[in-house]
Parts: C-alpha cells; sequence; structure tokens
C-alpha cells in the first residue's frame, strides 16, 4: 500500500497501533529508517495495552533500525531489553540480544541469552518477519559456546542444526563455522 495512503488514513485514527506498524513497515522498506523508528514507537505506545504483538514487534524492529545507523548500541540494546521485559516469555528479544552480545564479542552475555531464551516455548507469529526462525538461538548458543570454552557443545549444536533446514547463510556460517574449529 502507498505510504500516502497510509498516512491518509492514519489521519482518520491517528492511535491505532495497527496503523502505525504499517507506516513504519512502509518506511523502513525505503529505507527511511529515522521515519520507521517514528512510527514503530508509536505503536509499541499506542499498542501496549491493546496489541501486544504489535508492540513486542515494533520494539525489536526499531532496534533493528537503530542498528542499521550503526554507533547505537545503546539504543539497540536498551530497546531489546524494553521488548524482553515487556514479553518475558517470547524467544525473539532473548535471539536479538544473544546476537547484540555475538557481535560485541561479548561471549558469556550471548551463550546467556542464548541459553535463557532456549528454554521458552515458542509462541504465535509476529505481525512481521524479524528474521528469527526455530533455530537461530541455537546458532548464537553455538557461535558463544566455542568462545567461552565449550567447543564439544559448539561442534555438537552446529552438526545437528546442519540436520535442519536452515536459510543459506546460517548455512552457509555453520559449515564456516565447524570448519575453524574442528
Amino acid at each position: 500500500m502507498l505510504i500516502e495512503t497510509l498516512i491518509t488514513d492514519l489521519s482518520r485514527d491517528p492511535f491505532n497501533p495497527e496503523l502505525n506498524f504499517e507506516i513504519a513497515q512502509e518506511y523502513e522498506r525505503i529505507g527511511q529508517t529515522a521515519s520507521a523508528i517514528s512510527f514503530y514507537l508509536r505503536t509499541a505506545e499506542y499498542g501496549y495495552e491493546s496489541r501486544p504483538s504489535y508492540a513486542y514487534a515494533s520494539l525489536l524492529k526499531a532496534s533493528i533500525c537503530f542498528e542499521s545507523q550503526q554507533n547505537r548500541q545503546a539504543t539497540v540494546e536498551n530497546l531489546i531489553y524494553k521488548a524482553i521485559a515487556y514479553l518475558p516469555y517470547r524467544q525473539e528479544a532473548y535471539f536479538f540480544l544473544s546476537r547484540f552480545y555475538e557481535r560485541s564479542a561479548k561471549w558469556q552475555e550471548s551463550y546467556t541469552w542464548a541459553c535463557a531464551g532456549l528454554h521458552l516455548n515458542k509462541m504465535p507469529e509476529l505481525p512481521a518477519d524479524l528474521g528469527f526462525n526455530d533455530y537461530c538461538l541455537q546458532f548464537e548458543k553455538a557461535v558463544s559456546a566455542w568462545w567461552v570454552g565449550r567447543k564439544d557443545e559448539s561442534v555438537e549444536i552446529f552438526t545437528d542444526l546442519l540436520t535442519k533446514d536452515l536459510s543459506p547463510e546460517y548455512r552457509t556460517a555453520i559449515e564456516g563455522n565447524l570448519a575453524r574449529i574442528q
């Protein structure tokens, strides 16, 4: 849907979290992350009580937008923590925090958050694709396990992951990691 149409619809119903979310996604799609963040944060605020899945997804999507802008690590981390505090029983934010720490070379933190997230049950899908799959937390656990001195655990998880239906980038990363650590 064209952004102009969405904004016109929003002018009639400015506190609608779903419309704010759609506009945020459209801005993100066209690369206008600052505008996207603004509408994701509006969604989180307006959907806090009425649309929890939208509010939660918005916090994570805003963190993705801030991460793409670079040099906003504290803001990225804070938004992910807000998502965990808001819906602590969902796995996605645990993955994002584990990945955040993995990318920051904070291996024990990455390992800890991956382990915590793996103890949660899979929940219904969110209103947007966040790039999270069932195997994402296992991947983060395997990567960080190697760095915290758990090589055998890392190899075991990576080997098990290769038996699953994975996206090509994860499969390539796993194969590369196994080649380096075995």
